[in-house]
C-alpha cells in the first residue's frame, strides 16, 4: 500500500490500512531475514555492488533451477524501455530431465548435476558478461544455504554410481508448512487434473518429480 492510502484516520507514524487483507484481519508475516552477504549486494553503494544489481536478472537466470515460460504477447511491447510484456494463460516453470540428450549442453538444474568439476567455468559460459568472482561467490552461497542444491547433489552422486538405474528420479515430496500463506503447492484448476484412483479420496499434497 501507498502511505497516502491509508485510513483517515492514521497519520504517517503510525499508519493503518483497511483498503485490502478484510479490513486488516489478514497480517501478513514479515520475510524472513536476507542473509547478510545478499543483503550487501542488494542494497550496496559500492561499484561491485551497484553493478550485481544492475545484472540481477541475469545472475537469477545463470543460478536458476528452472525456466520461465508463458505464451507472451508481443504486441504490446512498443520500445527496449521501460521493458514489459503481457501473457496469455498461465505462467509456469520449466526443469528438464536429470540426464542430458545426447549432445545438449547442461542447462538450468543439470548444470548442478553434470561435469561439476567445471561447474563455474560451465555457467560464466553461458552467461560471458557476469563477473566470474561474482558468480562464484553467489554459487558459494547456493551451495551452503539452498536445500534443493543438496538434493541435486545427493541425484549427481547416485548417478555417479556404476550399475546406478537408468529411470532414477529425484522426488520433492510436497507439504504444507506451518503457515499456511507461504510455500503452499501450487493449486491449478486449468490444464490438467491429477486423480488418485476412482478420485473419491483425499489428497492435501503434490509431488514433483525429476526423472
Amino acid at each position: 500500500m501507498w502511505i497516502k492510502e491509508r485510513s483517515a484516520k492514521s497519520t504517517n507514524n503510525n499508519p493503518q490500512f483497511f483498503l485490502c487483507c478484510e479490513n486488516g484481519k489478514v497480517l501478513l508475516p514479515n520475510l524472513p531475514v536476507t542473509l547478510q552477504e545478499l543483503e550487501v549486494l542488494l542494497t550496496g553503494k559500492e561499484n561491485n555492488a551497484v553493478k550485481f544489481q544492475d545484472q540481477i536478472r541475469m545472475y537469477n537466470s545463470v543460478l536458476a533451477f528452472t525456466s520461465f515460460g508463458a505464451k507472451v504477447d508481443e504486441s504490446v511491447i512498443g520500445g527496449p524501455e521501460p521493458y514489459s510484456f503481457r501473457i496469455q494463460g498461465e505462467l509456469y516453470h520449466k526443469i528438464g530431465s536429470l540426464r542430458l540428450a545426447e549432445g545438449q549442453r547442461p542447462q538450468f538444474a543439470q548444470l548442478y548435476i553434470h561435469d561439476t568439476k567445471h561447474e563455474h567455468q560451465n555457467r560464466h559460459a553461458v552467461m560471458p558478461s557476469l563477473d566470474p568472482t561474482m558468480l562464484d561467490r553467489l554459487l558459494t552461497m547456493m551451495y551452503n544455504i539452498n536445500p534443493y542444491v543438496e538434493m541435486f547433489k545427493m541425484a549427481r552422486d547416485m548417478m555417479a554410481i556404476e550399475g546406478a538405474p537408468m529411470d532414477l528420479k529425484l522426488r520433492f515430496i510436497a507439504f504444507r508448512t506451518k503457515d499456511a500463506h507461504r510455500y503452499n503447492v501450487p493449486m491449478a484448476d486449468e490444464v490438467a487434473a491429477l486423480m488418485v484412483g476412482d478420485g473419491s479420496e483425499v489428497v492435501d499434497r503434490r509431488d514433483v518429480v525429476v526423472a
